[in-house]
């Protein structure tokens, strides 16, 4: 059920809590209207979580502002058991959904900025976790809100954290673009997604890159026109979205070697991102 969230909850501080839950993933824009939105929380803890104490505040960010729109929460939601997602949807279609919420469309506002929290009600209110996207929301952001968007351009998109539960206490640096995973591990795989689409979204198409195994055949080459000559960041994650390595360029034609002569046969994922656009390939060294 949504109820509007009482006054008292307005100042609260960022805590911490002993079975930890996060907001690890958010889809809240989709083509056309939005009727697919979720809220995923994971239980980073070691021991089950009582839902049932937890309220997920929905803030809009308008104008500099931090005012509470929506309060989701339900006392019959369960304990949540280490390691486990609980998905919070808005249309039952949605996979692994776990509690279907109102309204059925335009439940999540689309950013730019706003913020999502989630406040554990019992012995005293307490803010356990806090992400604002499209930028930062008084009171309701961790480090800097993440500059990472949601895409209405296609379908099966959202942000989330990577690899799950990763928690450095910054926003920005948690939570990435990525595949809609709703109950399931986060991917930035682009077989599985159309992830490969500019930022903004009303950037021009961004050019291609290209990853090879390096000559010596114990490790990979991307390269990239970087036509823009920005400075680029290239990321080599594990499947899962582990970062491995990490590095920088800013040259036009800008390239990257990494060593991998301990994951041959691994599937990798390498990233480019630059202040407007990101692309994610696919790497397996032989």
């Amino acid at each position: 059920m949504i109820k509007q969230l009482a006054p008292i909850l307005m100042p609260l501080m960022v805590g911490t809590a002993s079975a930890q839950v996060v907001i690890n993933e958010v889809d809240y824009d989709q083509p056309g209207t939005d009727n697919a939105e979720y809220i995923e929380i994971l239980n980073t803890g070691s021991s089950a979580f009582p839902l049932q104490y937890l309220q997920v505040v929905l803030v809009n960010g308008n104008a500099g502002g931090s005012a509470v729109y929506a309060t989701l929460e339900n006392v019959s939601w369960p304990a949540l058991p280490a390691g486990e997602f609980f998905v919070i949807c808005a249309n039952a279609g949605t996979p692994n959904c776990d509690a279907v919420v109102t309204p059925a469309t335009n439940l999540i506002q689309n950013g730019s900025p706003d913020a999502i929290a989630l406040v554990i009600t019992q012995p005293e209110p307490m803010v356990l976790d806090a992400l604002s996207y499209g930028g930062s929301v008084p009171g309701y952001t961790e480090g800097t809100g993440t500059s990472q968007e949601d895409s209405n351009l296609t379908s099966g998109i959202s942000i989330g954290r990577l690899p799950d539960g990763a928690d450095t206490g910054d926003n920005n640096a948690d939570f990435q673009r990525m595949c809609s995973t709703p109950g399931a591990a986060n991917l930035i795989d682009p077989q599985a997604c159309d992830i490969n689409i500019s930022v903004p979204e009303n950037s021009a198409a961004s050019p291609s890159f290209i990853v090879v195994p390096s000559p010596d055949g114990q490790g990979l080459l991307a390269f990239d026109p970087n036509l823009a000559s920005e400075p680029i960041t290239f990321q080599l994650l594990s499947a899962n979205g582990a970062l491995i390595a990490e590095g920088t360029a800013a040259s036009p034609r800008a390239s990257w070697h990494v060593g991998l002569s301990a994951l041959h046969g691994h599937l990798l994922l390498v990233r480019l991102s630059t202040p407007t656009r990101q692309e994610v390939r696919r790497f397996i060294l032989p």
